[in-house]
């Protein structure tokens, strides 16, 4: 009679510390459920979402223009490939230079993207320069990476380590 060996699943497993079920601290062998999500955020909550700056455009080819009258400020470029880099309406930008010169955050305006051109708001402002001046321009988007995390399977509690 050939018996099934049941594996020792403590190096694996854990207990919650909120409900005490069953939780997975290292994938088991041929067992579907996944690693259970752990941290000391008290129980049943999600810590904030990370921020950070994601670079989406680099280039040598964008002017600036700085705002006159009723004209916001406004990037160029004559490479047109502001679009192609899903920039958006009401994005937060951040720009850096090799001239230093218009380095900074900046929104960009209600319908103020197209191939060639960034409109900014009327609060943002910029000192003119053209590309060969402003040398490298690299553009970046805020980004928010998720905290979320499942926790434990039963309670949701991170606080199960």
């Amino acid at each position: 009679m050939n018996i099934a060996r049941i594996p020792d699943l403590s190096e694996h497993t854990y207990r919650c510390q909120v409900c005490n079920a069953l939780c997975v601290r290292k994938k088991v062998p041929h067992w579907s459920r996944g690693v259970t999500k752990t941290g000391d955020y008290g129980s049943n909550t999600t810590p904030e979402p990370t921020t950070f700056w994601d670079q989406i455009y680099s280039s040598s080819t964008i002017s600036f223009t700085a705002a006159s009258g009723s004209d916001p400020a406004q990037l160029s470029d004559s490479a047109k490939k502001f679009a192609d880099n899903h920039l958006r309406p009401n994005m937060t930008i951040k720009i850096e230079t090799t001239s230093g010169t218009n380095d900074g955050t900046y929104t960009i305006e209600e319908k103020g993207v197209t191939n060639s051109t960034i409109l900014l708001i009327s609060s943002d402002s910029l000192t003119t320069e053209d590309a060969a001046t402003a040398g490298t321009v690299t553009l970046y988007v805020r980004t928010y990476k998720s905290n979320v995390t499942t926790g434990c399977p039963f309670c949701g509690s991170l606080n199960s380590r």
